[in-house]
């Protein structure tokens, strides 16, 4: 993905510490980024804007955001962050409304998220492994204070895709052979 191509079309499904930091770097970028989250999160995003607070800058992002998990339309890549027990009835709520082809990358914690998701739905799901120390410690505000990548794998035209995204938002991001023992490193 070189810098002149247009963004694809982002949805973060749980926008909270990690949808909130991703999902607002890639806003920084010019992604057109869609939040999906809690009513005071949405309300404040919407008002004043996301604001990121990193260990590198302090920026106010201009966001979408909504309640509804309807506001995934048309979206091509997914940041799904939910907690683990709503994997199901999100995939099945939004697969629906997402673009045909659309990726949908599992940014929680755990080893079978990615395997859930498409058990539930018929849609694409990749694993990843985030590293990232993040929090929200008032609505619509994303306090980061340590690292901020991530592992996608394994190597194939659709992890290249999603790492390419990242490193456009200057993300770091690799891809693993290993992703199941990436997974299981974290977990352990």
């Amino acid at each position: 993905m070189s810098g002149c191509e247009p963004w694809p079309r982002i949805a973060v499904v749980g926008a909270g510490a990690v949808g909130g930091y991703f999902g607002g770097l890639l806003a920084r970028a010019g992604a057109p980024v869609i939040m999906i989250g809690r009513r005071a999160f949405v309300e404040a995003a919407n008002q004043d804007g996301l604001f990121l607070d990193t260990l590198q800058f302090q920026v106010k992002v201009r966001v979408e955001a909504s309640t509804e998990l309807a506001a995934v339309d048309g979206a091509e890549v997914v940041l799904f962050c939910v907690k683990t027990t709503d994997n199901a009835a999100t995939a099945r709520a939004i697969a629906p409304a997402l673009a045909k082809g659309a990726l949908v990358l599992s940014m929680q914690n755990g080893v079978d998220n990615a395997e859930q998701i498409r058990a539930a739905a018929a849609i694409e799901a990749l694993p990843s492994v985030v590293y990232v120390a993040a929090s929200v410690p008032e609505a619509g505000r994303v306090k980061h204070v340590g690292r901020g990548d991530l592992v996608v794998g394994p190597k194939n035209p659709k992890t290249e895709r999603i790492a390419a995204l990242f490193s456009r938002a200057h993300i770091p991001s690799r891809i693993s052979e290993n992703i199941e023992g990436e997974l299981w490193t974290k977990l352990v």
